[in-house]
């Protein structure tokens, strides 16, 4: 799954950070939130399906 690097970076520093289990989509969002990325917590509100797809079968940024 394809996603724009702003979005995949903030995704990756919550990743990197090991505070949450990227499976939990809600602590993942507020992580985000949190981390003040508000283009990655924006497109996890709008692309929830995706991003649990993405979790599963992999994220990579758009080039």
């Amino acid at each position: 799954m394809y996603v724009p690097k702003s979005v995949y970076q903030g995704l990756e520093t919550v990743r990197q950070s090991g505070a949450v289990n990227m499976f939990d989509y809600a602590s993942v969002l507020r992580m985000t939130t949190m981390l003040n990325n508000k283009e990655a917590a924006r497109w996890l509100q709008d692309h929830k399906r995706e991003y649990l797809q993405g979790v599963l079968y992999g994220i990579v940024p758009e080039e």
